[in-house]
């Protein structure tokens, strides 16, 4: 009996034991269970809080018809963002927000895209220094250092302090373009217009920015990939090159033009032809008066009128045309033709200095 509680013993004592090894020894079984468990994927882990946005959900189309002051409208989602067109396609308001790091990304994308249909190597030298300055690796230093490209292709801008954390107004009259760009925080956001007047539409577009910003989710993404440039994409922009309007041929019915009383010759017409016009939505001369005793070196805009589909005219004035200068004898005009074409596209022609005005001597 006494051996028979011995074993007994011996055996609860080498289960206890057993057990504490167990306990003791090396975690190899456990880790693994919890890694395989617990531990996400890095992109999971970034959209896990976050709600997908569509970018055309943050506006109704009463609220743009109000804008527009017109129906009906068009409302697509192009490139991460949102685009409100009237029936002929020649006025739009458009905008894009992003959020933590889609923002960065965009901005980069975006200021690539500012120089789309255009040809000049001087255009794709400027946004190759500004996005590979190691300075311009974040919204608001790459928002200020690309200003100059806007210069560059004829916008003016100006810093906007009641909106955002920094905001621009960017605009271009003569084309009826303007962008407001806009970085809060951590967020992205550009809305801007074509086709309107800089002084009614301002106001409107800032009103719109405030209600789309109130509509965000706290924490959101946008389905959108910011492709690289392929060979597919130059394919599709030298097809935009070819669409693009071109100068055919411009006539002036004088090279000289004179003022002073009794005179005659005091206006010269300028025709222009163009080719590629099927995109154009118009056409406009700009021209300042250059001289030794010219102060104002403003450029004037005037538009053409159109003859046919591809003619365009407009009659200069020394009497009327150049209000703004001083009429010095032999002061020269120089000016140029710009087209607007495909809704917010311009192109721009060379600049000529081939019309004098001269003071009548009777």
């Amino acid at each position: 009996m006494k051996y028979k509680k011995l074993v007994l013993i011996l055996i609860f004592l080498s289960t206890i034991a057993s057990g504490c090894t167990r306990i003791n020894g090396p975690e190899v079984s456990v880790t693994p269970a919890i890694s395989e468990t617990f531990i996400l994927p890095p992109a999971q882990i970034n959209n896990s809080d976050k709600s997908f946005l569509a970018p055309c959900n943050l506006i109704s189309l009463s609220e743009m018809e109000k804008i527009f002051q017109e129906s009906p409208l068009f409302i697509t989602e192009e490139n991460g963002g949102c685009v409100v067109r009237n029936q002929w396609d020649t006025r739009s308001i458009w905008f894009y927000i992003f959020q933590g790091e889609q923002s960065l990304p965009a901005m980069q994308w975006h200021t690539k895209n500012l120089i789309a249909g255009w040809s000049e190597q001087r255009f794709k030298n400027l946004v190759e220094k500004i996005l590979s300055n190691e300075s311009n690796q974040s919204l608001q230093a790459l928002q200020e250092s690309r200003l100059v490209l806007y210069e560059e292709l004829e916008y003016r801008w100006e810093r906007y302090f009641t909106f955002g954390d920094f905001a621009y107004w960017i605009l271009n009259p003569r084309a009826f373009l303007g962008v407001f760009d806009v970085i809060e925080g951590d967020l992205y956001f550009q809305i801007g217009y074509s086709g309107f007047l800089a002084a009614q539409i301002q106001s409107p577009i800032e009103d719109l920015g405030n209600k789309i910003l109130e509509r965000l989710p706290d924490q959101f993404f946008v389905d959108f990939d910011f492709p690289e440039e392929t060979n597919e994409g130059a394919t599709n922009n030298d097809e935009l090159q070819s669409n693009i309007p071109q100068i055919i041929n411009l006539t002036r019915s004088s090279q000289e033009i004179y003022f002073g009383d009794l005179c005659e010759g005091e206006t010269t017409t300028l025709r222009v032809q163009i080719g590629n016009y099927d995109a154009i939505d118009n056409v406009y001369l700009v021209y300042r008066l250059l001289s030794s005793e010219e102060s104002n070196d403003n450029w004037q805009t005037i538009y053409m009128n159109q003859l046919t589909p591809d003619t365009w005219e407009i009659v200069l004035s020394a009497e009327n045309s150049f209000l703004t200068y001083q009429l010095i004898n032999a002061a020269q005009v120089e000016y140029s033709v710009a087209i607007i074409y495909g809704v917010n596209n311009v192109f721009r022609s060379t600049s000529f200095r081939d019309i004098t005005v001269l003071q009548c001597r009777q």
